[in-house]
């Protein structure tokens, strides 16, 4: 099946790509390797997102940009992981389990997945009492005792989600600050339900069939200790998945997509958009508005080349 241009990935960037492109005429594909919407479906409230003073939830948000994208045309094929990306003469042949797409360019818009702590305990109890996702796995641990590691946005939104439902909720930070807006670090040491064990490190998940406890470390004195908890939820950053792309884009240390100005790669015909390449911010506006870059940019190399 030939388009003119597929995107890869339907989080807030490929979405919006998406739209942008429909809507100027160009046939294009979405490809989404789980469910459209990305990142945001996991977020209970989102605040500082423009046209929503009183908040709205990650998954109303996404239903929305949905409902557009697929009001304007947009083609959206979900459960089609790309495995592998080939350049064929002016075509890319983009490669799922069982199909074959091409095109004339691609906008990898795939976003990040989460990073695995790496200790002991943490592969043995997953999903049963570790989990990456408080809005989705929250409800198991109603007046149950959890803990949560990080100390970013992420970790203190879900920390604070997490209040709701459960009878405690401990954060535990390898550092004396933390990292998260000011306003969600406010509300969090104020809320009586959650304890602060800053300058500790996770060293092992420990239980019997499900989670009983974790073995921390002290980052200053070297003491060691277990907080007695029966859920863990992990947030310590997120790496891009871009290895479809083989050797077609530069990747900073990190794995995320290097990107001209103008978002494209070293690969004319393949731009990143959002969370997957190497930028300052990664917030919903900046996925959507790299999304609309991203295919302006496409949608006038496609023309340019006479495609």
């Amino acid at each position: 099946m030939k388009y003119d241009a597929i995107v890869i990935g339907g989080g807030p960037a490929g979405l919006t790509a998406g739209i942008y492109l429909v809507r100027e005429g160009v046939k294009t594909l979405l490809l989404e390797k789980m469910v459209v919407g990305g990142t945001p479906l996991n977020t209970e409230k989102i605040e500082n997102y423009p046209g929503f003073p009183e908040a709205i939830s990650g998954k109303d948000l996404m239903e929305r940009f949905i409902f557009q994208a697929k009001n304007c045309g947009l083609e959206i094929k979900e459960f089609q992981e790309v495995k592998g990306v080939e350049r064929v003469g002016n075509l890319f042949s983009v490669h799922t389990a069982d199909t074959e797409y091409e095109a004339y360019g691609l906008i990898v818009a795939t976003g990040t997945s989460p990073l695995k702590l790496g200790i002991p305990g943490e592969d043995r109890y997953f999903g049963r009492g570790i989990s990456y996702c408080a809005t989705c796995d929250g409800p198991f641990f109603k007046d149950k005792t959890v803990a949560v590691i990080g100390g970013g946005d992420s970790a203190l939104e879900e920390a604070l989600f997490l209040t709701k439902i459960a009878n405690h909720v401990y954060l535990i930070h390898r550092r004396e600050t933390l990292r998260a807006q000011k306003i969600l670090q406010d509300r969090a040491f104020k809320n009586p339900k959650i304890t602060f064990w800053l300058n500790k490190i996770p060293l092992e998940i420990k239980g019997g069939e499900f989670v009983e406890k974790i073995v921390i470390e002290d980052t200053k004195t070297g003491e060691r200790g277990t907080i007695s908890v029966d859920g863990v939820f992990i947030y310590v950053g997120s790496k891009p998945d871009t290895t479809f792309l083989g050797d077609l884009v530069e990747r900073d240390e990190n794995g995320f997509v290097l990107t001209d100005e103008n978002l494209f790669t070293k690969t004319m015909g393949i731009l990143a958009a959002g969370d997957v390449r190497k930028k300052m911010l990664r917030q919903i506006a900046t996925a959507v508005g790299d999304g609309a870059l991203a295919a302006y940019n496409l949608q006038r190399y496609l023309l340019n080349s006479k495609i």
